[in-house]
């Protein structure tokens, strides 16, 4: 009798995320911080420049959605208060998060009791590329206004048209500065397109 195969990765299974019922904001500031002083500090990649700044944290259908900078990292964050977007997801797996922009794929994540489960979206592949705090926060906030507002040609007839960015990989993880998302663009730019074919070419977790 043949052996049954083993998976080359096992999956650990998704926790129950507890919901936070005010914005979780200045705990994820407080947790990023005293991971940059615990673990990253004096780390040759990171941007000096640059602080720990978690921004514009709001509520969309329920959940809690806004950005973080820090020195080593730029991305936007998803946390969980009890609405539609948020899918409890096994740490390291993508889910599909469903924005006004369209389908955008962020990667599932866990802390501590200070931060229990939170997912994000990596949007700079340097940090080294920001000139500084002010640089960073205009850049998360034209992220945001970007995924929160429906493009002006629907995500899947721009793939349909055919789009010069390539199909992501499973090693879609890599990050894509998503240069050009400006709040007033209607026009999808070059770094738009990256933007939302990093969400829109993962595989789905339901």
């Amino acid at each position: 009798m043949m052996p049954l195969r083993r998976p080359a990765r096992m999956v650990a299974a998704a926790g129950r995320a507890e919901p936070w019922a005010n914005s979780p904001q200045p705990a994820v500031a407080r947790w990023f911080a005293r991971i940059l002083a615990e673990r990253m500090h004096g780390l040759p990649f990171l941007n000096p420049a640059l602080s720990v700044q978690a921004i514009d944290f709001h509520r969309l259908d329920g959940d809690w959605l806004g950005g973080l900078i820090t020195p080593w990292s730029v991305q936007l964050m998803l946390v969980p208060g009890g609405g539609s977007l948020w899918v409890d997801t096994s740490p390291g797996e993508r889910s599909m998060v469903a924005l006004p922009v369209g389908r955008l794929a962020f990667i599932a994540d866990e802390g501590d009791r200070g931060l229990p489960a939170f997912q994000y979206l990596p949007l700079v592949n340097a940090t080294a590329a920001l000139a500084g705090d002010d640089e960073a926060r205009a850049f998360v906030r034209d992220a945001l206004a970007t995924a929160l507002r429906p493009p002006a040609v629907p995500v899947d007839a721009m793939f349909a048209a055919g789009c010069d960015d390539a199909p992501p990989t499973e090693n879609a993880g890599r990050t894509e500065r998503t240069a050009g998302l400006a709040a007033g663009t209607t026009a999808i730019d070059p770094g738009r397109r990256r933007f939302l074919r990093f969400g829109a070419g993962a595989t789905a977790h339901r």
